[in-house]
């Protein structure tokens, strides 16, 4: 009758007994009571995710089903952030992310870039840290072109050099590679404002909590580049120490490529179309500020030409299961982390925190929240569960330091995003990477150990510097 039970039932049954304790613990005189048993509605969904109690959208619904069977919220609250632009944004835009992986853009661009840097093995690494970058201008889905074009691309390349899982051969140059790949797609994350839907959601929780950051395209990118830029040239480097691959040099990478590219055949006319869509989208995404043309409806523009075109058929856009899923639980978070505002929450919480870090000065309180923020993603198994539950308290309390709203929402989206490396299951992506075998737990948790320390020395410091020098 039944043939698969969607959830697990020990993991379960401790989310509910926490969920419970904090709903009978007595509730701080500024916290309303609906608003105290939204927090504990929301932390037993939390622990459900972390534990793997049942899927981030089941979990969705059983929160709104709760949330609205005891009235601690209405049902046009519950549903509320289903119509912000925001997520009809990261739908129109996952429509191009079809259509380059469709049409053969991706790959071509990715063989062509090792083709030219790809000589030594450090050589590429660096070309998939260009082809992660470059792409994550084009797929604003980090998990959609990592493993739908990068990650095929990284295990194609250790298999045609001998490097294989099983036969020992692991570290010949796959483990190296394939630590790269995933560390360079998480640095990628938060290059541009459109390369993770965690930063377009970060700007839109910074608006529930009644902060309007005015962030465009160009200033993420002024923003970004001075941490992004140093973390794709330092990070492989360091990999390269604590993984070194046994082939140093790579002689017919060249040929390898040729061999792939001849594959594809000829640029087609889907393809660059393709690319003429993309420019257009990503110029009025840059400049479309100067003509009141918002970002979300340069997104559908570029839905409306694909789909139009053919590029993208109708059945390929809806039969995506993976943006859909999104789109429920997303909504569903964004609603939860704006009623727990609205209902005084955060407010109560950030008093807490801040009380302990007054009188500290900026810097070293600065310094406080990135590593209690990097490190706490040990608990989570999931970036976006990882972030909805941090940003908030955390964004109220840099805005309390007098760190400015932009720089409060990069950092915390960009600290989010490299973080997810510390272990193999903090993002969907490196659950992936690690169960194609090349890395070892320990290997990838010591490797993800310290990475850490290189981002957070290049954010603090030298990032700061630049922030300051660009007047923000």
């Amino acid at each position: 009758m039944f043939s698969k039970i969607n959830f697990k039932v020990k993991p379960l049954l401790i989310s509910i007994l926490v969920g419970l304790v904090i709903c009978f613990i007595p509730k701080p005189n500024l916290v309303p009571i609906n608003g105290w048993h939204l927090l504990a509605v929301f932390i037993f969904i939390i622990v459900a995710c972390a534990l793997g109690a049942m899927s981030l959208g089941l979990a969705s619904f059983v929160g709104i089903f709760i949330l609205t069977f005891t009235h601690i919220i209405t049902i046009k609250d519950a549903f509320s952030s289903y119509s912000e632009s925001l997520i009809w944004l990261i739908v129109c835009a996952d429509c191009l992310s079809i259509g380059i992986t469709k049409t053969g853009l991706g790959k071509r661009l990715a063989y062509n870039i090792i083709k030219k840097i790809g000589k030594r093995t450090i050589g590429v690494g660096y070309s998939l840290v260009l082809c992660e970058g470059i792409l994550s201008m084009l797929i604003p889905s980090a998990t959609s072109r990592s493993t739908g074009i990068v990650l095929p691309i990284t295990k194609a390349l250790s298999e045609a050099y001998g490097s294989k899982v099983g036969d020992g051969t692991e570290k010949k140059v796959g483990a190296f590679l394939m630590l790269t790949s995933i560390h360079s797609n998480l640095i990628s994350s938060s290059l541009f404002i459109t390369s993770s839907a965690v930063n377009l959601l970060a700007i839109s929780m910074a608006g529930n909590l009644g902060v309007k950051t005015h962030i465009t395209f160009g200033l993420w990118f002024m923003v970004s580049i001075v941490s992004v830029l140093s973390n794709f040239m330092i990070v492989p480097v360091v990999i390269y120490f604590l993984c070194p691959p046994e082939i140093k040099k790579l002689d017919n990478v060249k040929e390898l490529m040729d061999g792939k590219l001849k594959q594809l055949g000829p640029m087609k006319k889907s393809e660059k179309f393709m690319i003429i869509v993309f420019i257009i989208v990503v110029t009025l995404w840059i400049f479309g500020n100067i003509f009141n043309i918002d970002a979300t409806t340069v997104s559908v523009l570029g839905l409306v030409i694909l789909i139009g075109s053919g590029i993208v058929s109708w059945e390929e856009f809806t039969g995506k299961k993976e943006i859909w899923n999104l789109v429920i639980w997303l909504g569903a978070f964004m609603m939860m982390a704006g009623q727990l505002n609205k209902l005084g929450i955060i407010k109560w919480m950030s008093s807490i925190i801040t009380q302990y870090i007054r009188g500290i000065p900026q810097f070293p309180a600065l310094a406080i929240v990135c590593v209690s923020m990097y490190y706490l993603h040990y608990l989570f198994a999931s970036n976006m569960v990882h972030f909805t539950a941090l940003f908030s308290a955390f964004f109220t309390i840099l805005l309390g330091i007098g760190v400015p709203p932009v720089l409060s929402v990069f950092i915390l989206v960009d600290i989010s995003a490299l973080s997810s490396g510390l272990t193999h299951y903090g993002i969907a992506q490196g659950g992936v990477y690690f169960s194609e075998g090349y890395i070892k737990q320990k290997e990838w948790w010591f490797a993800g150990f310290v990475v850490s320390i290189v981002h957070l020395a290049i954010l603090l410091p030298f990032a700061a510097i630049w922030w300051k020098f660009i007047g923000i």
